[in-house]
């Protein structure tokens, strides 16, 4: 990770992050992405070797290794919690992420999409690009994904307890493992000691299976090869053998380790669960998937504590004594005031959820049936849009640029149905708190960079475009845009330059070519202006007419707005 970062440092250009969310995109979209490649490579290697790339290659069981072993440093070992509900997980988030958009698609009868690969300029799926974090999250969302996904649940559920009770991913490599020759093998006497289900950070019971089996067949062993130091004898190691298969669901004489819950408190678990997924996921279009499945986790597990500071006479969690033959002790107090505050934290987030949810739904309405609804509807639309998302916005504990820039959108839309000046204000200045919130958004200013001068305020609009364009050097739109302003200011010679990056960036477009050519026609470079003016003609019908006049500079330059793109969606 470390030599991938300073590639991108160095070079400006590098691999895309190897993100394994990307197969989803693969599957729906026919996208062939690095972080796809990522994922059938490790797979293939999972089919051979079995689990390697779970203990030795992801970060998030680096994070959840850390926090054992920062936690053992101060002597507290986290206790691990069996779950049937929140094993449930993992096979349902995968289902939901990779089958069920499969399921949808032949349901519907739609095609497989062919597979096709993306440039750098084709968005965010190329398997280089410049914009190393374009898909990543930003740093207080990784903070707050590592922090419980790595720390928190760990110290709640047990060691690794993310891979069992919330990775997707690992369904996929625990389904390689079972064909998987690659496996801990007996290559000694084993004395049975159980010092290798002891180091087994994973619950594996390691002295078990080698007993009954010769080696482990649990799909849950990530080969860590912890239990491979931790023995005596060194009677284990990794070796090869025949798959496991479904040898891992015979019980052959063993018995069930029980669950932690009652089915009382599974069904509670179940309900949090299920809330807070719908909830905070996407919310204030931040939180992702996996974290929201680890805050799921989390906060189930905290209500059917809560559930046991109230209905019985003991509960614990870790070193700390919840309550004592009926009586709350003050950690158990301090643990429900805590339990309370994530209640109202929950609360709150699935009124401002709701809220966002409908603004969206409204966003969807007005961007498929805009021209088939009467304006009195586009008018009642948009109002109600703008309602919820200002009511999120209002009462939310954080701002989303990517909120401020849908309400900037909709009062201009509002201020057109309307004939309402207005309402372009009110867009500039939501378009204003975007870029506070994130200043380095390119889209965002050369959205107010169009609004304003559709308002008149050429030199802000220019200001604008300029930032726009340091922050997104390969956008032939912005270069356009304050080529066109910087002419109508009377800066021919800054258009010409500007128009020119345009006409690099993307040489096919019409719009460059019209509007250097009348930069040129002011400058006095009548032949290389007519030659710009009719490359804009052979490639746009709309601009054949300024050849057919007496004057090809008087008909260009009646013809001011044509070559002005519309705002970004």
């Amino acid at each position: 990770m470390g030599i991938h970062i300073a590639h991108w440092k160095i070079n400006g250009r590098t691999l895309a992050p190897l993100e394994l969310n990307e197969v989803m995109y693969t599957l729906e979209l026919g996208i062939v992405t690095a972080g796809f490649i990522f994922m059938v490579a490790a797979f293939v290697s999972a089919a051979v070797f079995g689990r390697f790339f779970c203990s030795w290659g992801c970060h998030i069981l680096a994070l959840e290794d850390l926090c054992a072993w920062l936690l053992g440093r101060v002597r507290i070992r986290p206790k691990p919690v069996r779950s049937r509900v929140l094993l449930l997980v993992p096979p349902a988030a995968f289902f939901y992420m990779f089958v069920w958009p499969q399921v949808q698609r032949l349901v519907e009868g739609r095609p497989m999409p062919a597979p096709h690969v993306l440039t750098d300029a084709g968005g965010w799926a190329s398997f280089v690009t410049t914009d190393f974090t374009r898909n990543l999250p930003g740093p207080w969302i990784a903070l707050i994904t590592f922090a419980v996904c790595g720390f928190v649940i760990v110290y709640l559920l047990g060691s690794r307890s993310f891979c069992r009770y919330g990775c997707p991913y690992g369904v996929v490599f625990s389904l390689a493992d079972r064909i998987a020759p690659g496996r801990i093998v007996l290559k000694g006497e084993c004395t049975q000691s159980g010092h290798c289900t002891a180091a087994c950070p994973s619950q594996v019971r390691v002295h078990e299976e080698i007993g009954l089996f010769r080696n482990v067949v649990d799909s849950g062993c990530l080969k860590c090869l912890a239990c491979v130091s931790a023995c005596p004898n060194q009677a284990i190691g990794f070796g090869f053998t025949r798959p496991s298969l479904g040898r891992s669901f015979t019980r052959t004489g063993r018995r069930a380790m029980p669950a932690d819950f009652t089915f009382g408190e599974e069904v509670l678990m179940a309900g949090v669960f299920v809330a807070t997924l719908g909830i905070l996921r996407g919310l204030y279009d931040a939180v992702p998937f996996l974290l929201t499945l680890a805050l799921g986790a989390v906060f189930a597990y905290a209500a059917a504590m809560g559930l046991r500071l109230v209905c019985r006479p003991h509960a614990r969690i870790g070193r700390f004594q919840l309550k004592l033959a009926g009586r709350v002790t003050p950690a158990g107090r301090v643990y429900g005031v805590v339990v309370l505050l994530l209640a109202a934290f929950l609360g709150h987030s699935g009124f401002i959820r709701y809220h966002e949810v409908l603004g969206a739904r409204g966003c969807e309405q007005i961007g498929t049936s805009w021209h088939e609804n009467p304006s009195a509807s586009r008018t009642a639309l948009l109002a109600a849009t703008i309602g919820h998302l200002e009511t999120a916005g209002r009462w939310g504990l954080v701002r989303s640029p990517l909120q401020e820039g849908r309400l900037a959108a909709l009062h201009v839309a509002l201020g057109e149905t309307l004939g309402n000046a207005g309402q372009y204000e009110r867009g500039v200045a939501h378009f204003q708190a975007a870029l506070e919130i994130e200043p380095d958004a390119a889209a965002a200013r050369y959205n107010l960079a169009v609004l304003l001068a559709a308002l008149g305020r050429r030199d802000d609009a220019i200001d604008q475009y300029r930032l726009a364009a340091r922050l997104d050097s390969e956008d032939a739109d912005i270069r356009n845009n304050l080529g066109y302003l910087l002419l109508e200011r009377g800066e021919p010679a800054a258009a010409v330059e500007s128009l020119r990056r345009a006409i690099e960036l993307r040489p096919a477009a019409a719009d460059p070519h019209f509007n250097l050519g009348r930069a040129l026609m002011q400058l006095g470079r009548e032949p290389e202006a007519r030659a710009h003016l009719r490359q804009a003609a052979e490639l746009d019908p709309r601009y054949a007419s300024i050849l057919s006049g007496p004057s090809a500079p008087a008909a260009a330059d009646r013809q001011r707005h044509g070559p002005f793109p519309r705002r970004r969606p």
